[in-house]
Parts: structure tokens; sequence; C-alpha cells
């Protein structure tokens, strides 16, 4: 699991919480701080995790892909026993490097299972921060928002934060707390969480097609099952091709001869086609893909998709 977010939103305080509530669970911290010296580990009291790593010369995001994923492997050769990994970003990164090993390295594929990311916002500061590009990219690619301080703010003001986290980002699961604290998350039932609730709003219709700081969101559905190989082979490409500008993509497909839901990501161009819960056969037959980026255009991205389906059929 990754856990990113704002400056002073409370990243360190939540891992604590985190920690305490999977007590017994053996977990690997990897904490990113920049200086000669980690003040974060320090802050991680209480339940002391298994192993913690302090990167100290900088930003992981920054960091040459496979120096990053050998460090993660080293972790695990040292540690075999770890049951759970969770990677603390720097208040500045980006998150797309850090994801996209997860989807990409084949050797960080067999040793990890991505669970997802969680972005913590400031409610107090929000509209400092949110202005910031690096900022917007830690929400538009989080499975989970923690709309932090949530007491502190004036609840006019907390429904309009969450209407501009949704228009960045309309799958995640969005929580407000005090003090970074969520009772009962459970890291082995984090990632079955996050899907459903991704999977349940994915099935309700976006009636509007929003923009927030340049980033545009939109949705397209289309009937029918998929013929898996070629979806596969056709998304990779896909993703690839608009990496630059397509930051985020996720959704929902049907394949033939398969009892079970596929669950689409792409981070950075990077792909992922998972399974997903078995079919309910009264839900509609719809695939659906959602895409985050810039400068993209709905009529230009929804013409290319209908020219692979075409090609399906």
């Amino acid at each position: 699991m990754i856990v990113t977010g704002f400056l002073g939103a409370g990243k360190t305080t939540f891992i604590n919480h985190l920690l305490l509530q999977n007590n017994g669970v053996k977990i690997g911290l990897i904490e990113n701080e920049f200086g000669d010296v980690s003040i974060d580990t320090r802050l991680i009291t209480d339940y002391k995790p298994e192993c913690i790593m302090e990167l100290t010369n900088g930003c992981i995001c920054c960091t040459i892909f496979n120096e990053f994923s050998m460090t993660l492997q080293e972790l695990i050769k040292k540690h075999d026993h770890l049951e759970q990994l969770i990677i603390e970003t720097t208040g500045i990164a980006d998150p797309g490097p850090v994801i996209e090993p997860f989807f990409q390295d084949p050797d960080l594929k067999r040793l990890f299972e991505y669970n997802g990311t969680i972005c913590l916002v400031d409610s107090v500061n929000f509209h400092k921060g949110i202005a910031e590009t690096t900022h917007q990219k830690q929400v538009i690619l989080s499975d989970m928002v923690i709309l932090n301080k949530a007491g502190d703010v004036d609840p006019v003001k907390l429904k309009g934060i969450r209407k501009k986290l949704v228009a960045l980002n309309k799958t995640a699961m969005i929580v407000e707390t005090d003090y970074a604290r969520i009772d009962s998350l459970h890291l082995y039932q984090l990632q079955p969480d996050l899907q459903d609730e991704f999977v349940k709003k994915l099935r309700k219709p976006f009636y509007s097609e929003t923009e927030s700081g340049g980033f545009h969101s939109f949705t397209i559905r289309f009937g029918g099952r998929l013929q898996e190989d070629s979806f596969r082979e056709w998304f990779t490409y896909f993703a690839s091709l608009h990496r630059q500008s397509i930051f985020r993509i996720k959704g929902l497909v049907y394949f033939e001869n398969n009892p079970f839901l596929g669950i689409v990501h792409s981070v950075g161009g990077m792909t992922s086609v998972v399974e997903g819960a078995v079919i309910n056969p009264h839900d509609p037959l719809e695939n659906i893909l959602v895409f985050i980026g810039k400068e993209i255009s709905k009529y230009e991205i929804e013409k290319e998709v209908h020219q692979y389906l075409m090609q399906e059929h």
C-alpha cells in the first residue's frame, strides 16, 4: 500500500493508527523524507513495524526505476516473513512513478500484490494545496482519499472540497475524519473494500464531464463481451500511446467465457487487468472505462475505442 498526500495532512499519524489497528501483522515500512535524518521515523510510535527502511537521499519518485525495484527485492530477501508493505511518499511527490513499478516490473509483480494508494488531504489548507499539480495528481492516482481535519472546517466549505475531489477522481472512496483516524481499517480487507466501492461508483451514471485545474475526466460505456487476449493487447498499446496525456484509466470489462469481472487499471501508461468479483447475471452487461488526464479529447478517445470494438466484431 502507498500512502501519499499534502504536507502536514497527517500521513504519519494515519500510519501510526494503521499499525495499531493491524497489530500482529508483520508490516514493513518505507519512510521517505528529505534530509540526513528522517524525522518521520522518530514519530512512528506505539506498535513498531517489523522493519523500517529510511530513504533520506531524495524523493523515491525521482529514484531510478531499477534501483527502486532492487531496493524492494533486497528488503524481501532480508525480511522474507513480511506480510504487508507500506510506502509513505513525501508530501511533494507525484505518486505515479512509485505506483508504476508494481504494474511493470515482473519481479515486483511476483513478490507484491498492489493493494492501492491512499491520499491524505488537509481540509483546513485544501485550497492552498490543491492548486499544485502534484497535489492534484496525488488525488487522481489514489483509490481512497482521506479528508482529514474535517471537524475544523465549515460544513458548506467541506461540501465544496468534496465536490472538487470528485471532479478530480470520481471513483475513489472519500472518507472524512479527524486526527487521521479511521476505525477498523484492516490491511487484509483493504483491497477488496476499495474494489467493491470502485465497482459501485462506476455503475452509477455520471451526468456531467467535469474539469478541474486543467484535468479532464470522462466515462465511456459500451455493451457486449470482449475477447480477453485482444483487449489486453489493445489496452496495453493504447495506454502506452497516451501515457503523456492520460494519467489514469480505471474500468470494468466483461470477457467472453469468463465468470469474473475484469478490473482495469492504468497509471502512467502501465496497465493491469485483474479478476474482480463473480459476475451477477442480474447486473447490466456494460463495460465502463474512466479516463483522467490533461488535454485529452473525449471525442478522439471514444473514436479509438470504437475502432477497436469494430475490429473485435
